[in-house]
């Protein structure tokens, strides 16, 4: 009994040993991760909090004049040739942040200076374009110039990368928590790289504060709705289900007009001038100049007075495309939660729920169907709209992310596992071949 006892004991010990061991060894590796993330945080709060700054400036001088819009061809034709001149594939976008951030290839140098001012440009001249996709790879760049910089070596490659995104997304939304989640979620669908996890959230925390000292806002709304009751969460399921329909048909519109712009006009520069001729004709045709930009006026209108135009979800939604797929920069996320606002404002109320509440539904299930991130989605929904009905958010997530397949707004996203219950196993691999295959 007693030599039982004794070898209880010294299992026990060295239990103790080898979790002591663990420990001291994650201490150190983390200890190279905090510096990582407070160095990334700071530096790309810096630029984000400027950016976010200039990209105001810039709504000025695009709304506030007549002639800015005439020449959103000319502000297309210098934004071709930074990319060119700088060697960076412009079809790539925030793709080539993800392929990044799995270590499949490296980041240039020049992708910082160039997104930012190509942005800027689009966004002065009248582009109808989001600032995420300039805040991540904006931040994966200058995060890759911080581990070059401290001689880390090539494995920590993805580790800087996802720090970077998550310090942009971060610094230009205000939303530390989505961030750091967006970054570990968004390249492969169903794993989350968590041993990231501590040194994301000190980036986006620090480039958060960074950013907020230079006067960028959080996004914060607060909703009224109905008492939960099984009628509440059917009409916010059947207003999730046609969300995520919605995000099919913008995705395949995004997709779709790139596509068929780079058929017909080969020439990036005549590409770039035709589609931003096609911007101004319709804009002009409409009337307004409140579907160019990011669309914060219409998810502000939509979320907080519970207006929108039965038709501004289309209107946003085809002008972004043209913009985008003439060469254009920006990111489509801002412009999708202006189009999930903006549609669950206008058929919330049929269903018989509130306007600005179905259109914080409408942005956030929208949001997790173009990206494919539904924790993201999910505390996204918590931090902005400050735990209204949570549950709702739980309901618009999970209808969202089944509905929309397996599409989205990046080519080179991955998905590791089915979105569907398989008998095989909720653990097996998704490898079909079709979309959604890798």
């Amino acid at each position: 009994m007693a030599k039982e006892r004794g070898k209880g004991w010294s299992r026990a010990l060295q239990g103790l040993r080898t979790e002591l061991f663990f420990t001291g060894e994650s201490l150190r590796i983390n200890g190279r991760g905090l510096l990582l993330g407070l160095v990334v945080g700071l530096l790309v709060g810096l630029w984000g909090g400027l950016f976010a700054r200039l990209l105001e400036g810039a709504a000025q001088v695009r709304n506030g004049t007549d002639w800015a819009l005439f020449l959103l061809p000319l502000a297309g034709l210098a934004v071709v040739w930074l990319y060119r001149r700088g060697g960076i594939k412009t079809a790539g976008g925030t793709d080539l942040i993800i392929q990044a951030a799995r270590g499949e290839q490296p980041v240039s140098r020049l992708l910082a200076p160039v997104i930012f001012a190509a942005t800027l440009l689009t966004h002065c001249f009248g582009g109808s374009a989001g600032r995420e996709g300039a805040a991540l790879q904006l931040g994966g760049s200058l995060a890759e110039l911080v581990r070059k910089g401290v001689k880390m070596g090539e494995e920590f490659q993805d580790l800087a990368i996802m720090c970077g995104m998550s310090a942009g997304f971060s610094a230009v939304f205000g939303c530390p928590i989505t961030a750091a989640l967006f970054a570990l979620e968004i390249s492969c669908v169903g794993i989350l790289p968590l041993g990231a996890l501590f040194p994301c959230a000190v980036s986006s925390i620090v480039a958060g504060a960074v950013a907020g000292e230079l006067g960028v806002r959080a996004v914060n709304f607060y909703l009224t709705a109905s008492s939960p009751d099984p009628v509440f969460y059917g009409q916010v399921l059947v207003l999730s289900v046609a969300s995520g329909l919605l995000s099919i048909l913008v995705c395949h519109v995004f997709s779709g007009a790139r596509a068929s712009l780079e058929r017909l006009l080969p020439n990036p520069y005549l590409r770039v001038v035709v589609g931003s001729a096609g911007v101004i004709a319709l804009t002009l045709l409409l009337g307004t100049k409140a579907y160019l930009g990011t669309g914060d006026t219409m998810i502000y209108s939509a979320l907080h007075d519970g207006q929108a135009g039965p038709a501004d979800f289309v209107w946003k939604l085809l002008l972004t495309a043209l913009t985008l797929g003439a060469g254009l920069k920006g990111g489509e996320i801002v412009p999708c939660f202006a189009i999930g606002a903006t549609f669950g404002c206008v058929a919330g109320p049929l269903l018989g729920l509130p306007a600005p509440f179905a259109g914080a539904v409408g942005m956030i299930a929208l949001f997790c169907g173009v990206t494919n991130c539904p924790l993201s989605a999910l505390v996204l929904g918590f931090e902005v709209f400050s735990f209204c009905n949570p549950a709702s958010f739980l309901v618009a997530v999970a209808a969202s992310f089944l509905i929309s397949g397996y599409g989205g707004l990046y080519a080179k996203q991955k998905f590791a596992f089915s979105k569907r219950p398989d008998p095989a196993g909720l653990g097996r691999e998704d490898r079909q071949d079709g979309e959604g295959s890798f």
